[in-house]
C-alpha cells in the first residue's frame, strides 16, 4: 500500500545521503585494499616474512570488522547514526594515515585494526539510514547503488591507485614536520587516509530520519520502543529458515568472491601473468562487472517487484548465483588467460548482482528498531563463514595436489563444491522467506492502519 510522502526529506535528498554513503563506502575500500598494492615496500622496509604480511591483509582488518559490527549494529538502532558514521570515518582514516610512520609490524598491525574498527560501522549504519529514507519500492534501487561501492573501490583500488602508487614510489623520501622523513611507500598510507576525513565533515550535512517500519519486538511491546539485544537475536533465530536461506546464499557469494584473493597466483601459475597485467585486467572487470551486475540486480528486482513478488530481491541474489557460481568453477580451467577473463566478468556480474541484492533482501525481513543489528549479524556470519572455507581451503586441496600449478583446480573445486549446494538449499528456502516477509509487511501494515500509531509507517 502507498504511503504518503515523508515531510522530513525529499526525494532527491535521499539521493544525495544515498550517493554521499557509497562514496564512504567506494573511500572504505580503497583503504582496505590499499596494502595489498605495497606488499613488497613494506616487507623489504620493515622485514616482515610472508607469514605476517598474511596477517597484515587478512586478520589484521577483520578481527574488529567483524567482532564489533554487532554491537556497533546495536548501537546504531539506538543512538544518532550519522555521529555513528562520522566518528566511524574519522578513525579509520586516522589509522590509515598512521601507517605512514608505522616502523615495525605491530605497530602497523595496530593500525589495520584500527581501520577495522572504523569501518565496522560502514554497512550496518549505512543500510539503516537508506532504509528509513526510501520506500520499499524504491528501497532495493538506493541499496543496490551503495553496495556497488565495492566493486567501484576495489576497481579504483587497482585501476586507478595502483599506478599512482607505483608512481608515489619513484619519489625520493620527503621531510615532512612532525612526521619526520618519510620513504615514497609510507607517503601512500599518508595521501590515501588524509582526505578520506573530508567525508567525516559531510557526513554532518546528513540529517538523522525518522526511523521506519517499526513494530512491537519481545519486551518491547511498544513499537517506538528499543527492543533488547536478545530480542533481537530471537527475533532472527525464530524465524531462522527465512534469515538462513539468505545468510547461505550471501555466504555463498562472498566465499566466491573471497577466491579471488588467489588472481595474482593463479594467473601467474597458470597463463604466466605479472602482478601489473593481472591488476589491471582485475582492476577493469571489477569496475565495469560490478556496475553491469548491480544495474541488472535492479531490473530483476523491480520486474519482480511490479509482479508483485514478496521474494523480488532474493530471486535477483539467487539468479547472481546462478550467474557467478558456474562463472567462477570454469574460469580457472579456461585454455587461455582470455577466455578466462571473459568467465570472470560474467562470474563477477552474477557476484554483484548478489551483493547488492543480500542488504535488500535482508531488509525485507528485519524491522526498523532490529535492522543495523541484523545487519551487523549479517555480516559477521558470511565474513566469517568465508574467511573459514575460502582461501585457506583453496590453499589445503593444491598442497594435497603436490603441485603449485594444480592452483587452478583447487579454485574451480570449491566454486562448485560450494556453489552448487548452496544453489539447492536457497531454492528449496523461497517459500520461508516468502512467509516471514509477508508477516512483517502485515504487521507494519495493521500499525499504518491505526491512527494513534500513524507515524510508525514508510516514508515515501
Amino acid at each position: 500500500m502507498s504511503r504518503a510522502p515523508n515531510p522530513e526529506h525529499s526525494v532527491r535528498y535521499a539521493w544525495y545521503v544515498a550517493g554521499l554513503l557509497t562514496l564512504v563506502q567506494i573511500v572504505s575500500y580503497l583503504d582496505r585494499f590499499l596494502p595489498s598494492l605495497l606488499v613488497q615496500p613494506i616487507k623489504h622496509a620493515l622485514n616482515l616474512s610472508d607469514f605476517q604480511i598474511g596477517l597484515l591483509l587478512g586478520p589484521a582488518f577483520i578481527i574488529f570488522y567483524v567482532t564489533l559490527g554487532l554491537p556497533l549494529g546495536w548501537l546504531a538502532d539506538r543512538i544518532n547514526r550519522r555521529a555513528i558514521l562520522a566518528v566511524g570515518i574519522a578513525i579509520w582514516c586516522t589509522m590509515t594515515a598512521a601507517g605512514a610512520v608505522a616502523n615495525s609490524f605491530l605497530t602497523l598491525f595496530l593500525t589495520r585494526l584500527g581501520v577495522g574498527v572504523g569501518e565496522a560501522c560502514v554497512a550496518p549504519v549505512s543500510i539503516s539510514l537508506i532504509s528509513d529514507y526510501f520506500t520499499r519500492e524504491r528501497r532495493a534501487q538506493a541499496i543496490s547503488l551503495f553496495m556497488a561501492g565495492a566493486f567501484l573501490g576495489a576497481g579504483s583500488t587497482f585501476l586507478f591507485f595502483g599506478p599512482l602508487v607505483h608512481y608515489i614510489q619513484s619519489w625520493p623520501a620527503v621531510t615532512l614536520p612532525l612526521l619526520g622523513q618519510l620513504q615514497s611507500w609510507r607517503l601512500c598510507f599518508l595521501i590515501v587516509g588524509a582526505p578520506g576525513l573530508l567525508l567525516t565533515v559531510l557526513m554532518f550535512t546528513v540529517r538523522e530520519p525518522r526511523r521506519q517500519e517499526r513494530v512491537a519486538i519481545g519486551s518491547a511491546s511498544n513499537p517506538d520502543s528499543s527492543p533488547s539485544f536478545a530480542d533481537g537475536v530471537a527475533y532472527i533465530t525464530r524465524r531462522w529458515r527465512a534469515f538462513g536461506t539468505l545468510f547461505i546464499a550471501s555466504a555463498c557469494n562472498l566465499t566466491m568472491g573471497a577466491l579471488a584473493l588467489w588472481n595474482i597466483a593463479l594467473f601467474k601459475r597458470t597463463w604466466n601473468w605479472d602482478v601489473a597485467e593481472v591488476g589491471l585486467a582485475v582492476g577493469l572487470i571489477l569496475f565495469t562487472a560490478g556496475p553491469a551486475g548491480t544495474l541488472l540486480g535492479v531490473f530483476i528486482t523491480r520486474r519482480a517487484t511490479a509482479a508483485g513478488r514478496l521474494d523480488a530481491t532474493l530471486r535477483a541474489l539467487f539468479i547472481g548465483l546462478v550467474i557467478g557460481v558456474p562463472a567462477y568453477t570454469v574460469f580457472p580451467l579456461m585454455p587461455s588467460a582470455t577466455l578466462g577473463l571473459a568467465a570472470l566478468f560474467c562470474a563477477h556480474v552474477g557476484q554483484a548482482m548478489a551483493t547488492a541484492a543480500g542488504p535488500a533482501t535482508l531488509v525485507r525481513l528485519a524491522p526498523g528498531q532490529i535492522r543495523a543489528q541484523a545487519t551487523a549479524s549479517y555480516y559477521l556470519v558470511i565474513s566469517v563463514i568465508a574467511q573459514l572455507i575460502g582461501p585457506p581451503v583453496v590453499g589445503l586441496i593444491t598442497d594435497g595436489m603436490g603441485d603449485p600449478a594444480a592452483l587452478r583446480y583447487a579454485v574451480s573445486i570449491e566454486a562448485a563444491a560450494v556453489g552448487i549446494p548452496s544453489i539447492v538449499l536457497v531454492l528449496l528456502g523461497f517459500a520461508a522467506y516468502r512467509r516471514s516477509v509477508a508477516e512483517l509487511d502485515a504487521k507494519i501494515e495493521k500499525l499504518s492502519l491505526t491512527p494513534a500509531l500513524a507515524g510508525v509507517g514508510v516514508a515515501r
